[in-house]
């Protein structure tokens, strides 16, 4: 199945629809009814300066999409929050990634199921807890009583 996106150019406001591109692919040309440069990346459309991607030297060429990408980098980033709660009741072991692996979580054939936590605080992921994917969980994903056990 293929997968449409909407895009809008932000020179002109014109319409149309495109193939979703891959992942983190960084396509670049011109609107079909203004004939302006744009870069679709991550389901964005950016505007260009076709000046400078027309007539620019590869360095001019290369620093005008990096600041235009960084510049809606910046804009997703300023819409996250980084803060951490400062109450010790919202860092609990499990969300700061100390929880113990498989000390309270029942049994299944190949391995422990893990816990499901009701907390709506932030999750941590931490160095402990990829490294027990990896090297533990990993392989059970091919046993279906603990895939549906995770992913229901």
């Amino acid at each position: 199945m293929i997968s449409l996106i909407e895009v809008i150019c932000p020179h002109c406001g014109a319409r149309g629809q495109i193939t979703l591109p891959p992942v983190g692919a960084i396509v670049i040309g011109p609107c079909p009814q203004c004939e302006e440069l744009v870069v679709v990346f991550c389901g964005k459309v950016l505007p260009l300066d076709k000046e400078t991607m027309v007539y620019g030297s590869p360095e001019q060429k290369r620093e005008h999409l990096m600041t235009v990408i960084t510049g809606f980098l910046e804009e997703k980033l300023a819409q996250i929050s980084f803060d951490v709660p400062e109450d010790d009741e919202a860092l609990t072991a499990e969300t700061r990634g100390e929880a113990s692996h498989g000390a309270s979580t029942p049994e299944i054939e190949g391995g422990s199921l893990p816990s499901r936590s009701s907390d709506a605080g932030p999750t941590v992921i931490s160095t402990q807890d990829v490294e027990h994917f990896v090297n533990d969980e990993l392989a059970l994903l091919d046993n279906k009583d603990y895939f549906r056990a995770v992913f229901g």
